[in-house]
């Protein structure tokens, strides 16, 4: 299989705790079946190890949530500092990768297709997402289907930002409190996001294929300790009570039509499709 080549300042980066190897070593497998070269691995924020959180820009109540787990803490810090590391490199758009991810064989091409458009959009998730979302029509960036983003998804494992995109990721994120998928795909209206249809990643834990997967795959090894991923603080009752009247807010508004007209604009609803080669 041929090789893509990264077009000129751009990178991809995928995460990884230096404890993991077997994780690091699954992702260099991905990124050669998916034929990408010049993918770059960024050492991982370790919520375990003392200090390693000391400062950070975690406010309860800054979100969409009030608390977050030291290793939800650890996942978004992890991030930031990849959208920190494109802006002082100057890139003019990044791909980001967790360590976990399963790849299409089309996925190097689609990458980057996507990196070399980075004027068009400001975040394109690349990845599947385990639940059913709303989507708008379908349309080209490059030779990629994509479809705009109207929700908020699980998973952000996969995705690619413009430089424009990772300074305001920057500056949104001085303080937060939102897991960091709900966090890069809460809708803006200075944020151009689109879904890739068909998705060319998906996590292993969504996968049929991690039956042939090593444990540390598998399982996330950052949540095995019980320090990093407990004492969860879901905030007073005014916070929750706020959080759940907006969420029925949103669910009112499709209802009320707004569904119904998403789908005769040529919009979607379902879970996203994923690329032949992968399965959930």
């Amino acid at each position: 299989m041929g090789q893509h080549e990264l077009p000129p300042e751009t990178g991809v980066f995928y995460i990884n705790l230096d404890r993991v190897p077997a994780r690091r070593d699954f992702m260099e497998s991905q990124f050669d079946h998916a034929g990408l070269s010049g993918a770059t691995r960024f050492s991982a924020v370790d919520g375990q190890q003392p200090g390693a959180l000391n400062q950070n820009g975690y406010l309860p109540g800054s979100g969409s949530r009030w608390g977050l787990k030291q290793s939800e803490i650890a996942c978004f810090e992890s991030h930031r500092a990849v959208w920190q590391a494109a802006v002082d490199q100057n890139l003019t758009a990044v791909a980001i990768f967790e360590d976990d991810v399963e790849m299409s064989t089309d996925a190097g091409r689609v990458i980057v297709d996507v990196l070399n458009h980075s004027t068009e959009y400001d975040f394109v998730k690349l990845d599947y997402s385990p639940r059913s979302l709303r989507f708008g029509a379908e349309r080209d960036l490059g030779q990629v289907k994509v479809r705009p983003m109207l929700e908020m998804a699980p998973s952000a494992a996969a995705y690619v930002v413009s430089h424009a995109a990772c300074r305001k990721l920057l500056a949104w994120s001085a303080a937060y409190s939102d897991h960091l998928d709900d966090f890069v795909s809460i809708p803006r209206t200075d944020w151009r996001m689109f879904q890739c249809f068909p998705a060319v990643g998906v996590q292993v834990i969504w996968s049929k294929q991690q039956a042939e997967t090593v444990d540390e795959v598998k399982v996330s090894e950052r949540s095995q300790d019980q320090k990093t991923n407990s004492g969860l603080d879901k905030g007073p009752t005014w916070f929750r009570l706020r959080r759940e009247l907006l969420a029925a807010g949103r669910k009112l508004r499709w209802r009320m039509g707004g569904q119904t007209r998403l789908l005769k604009q040529g919009g979607y609803v379902g879970f996203i499709p994923c690329a032949d080669d992968l399965s959930v």
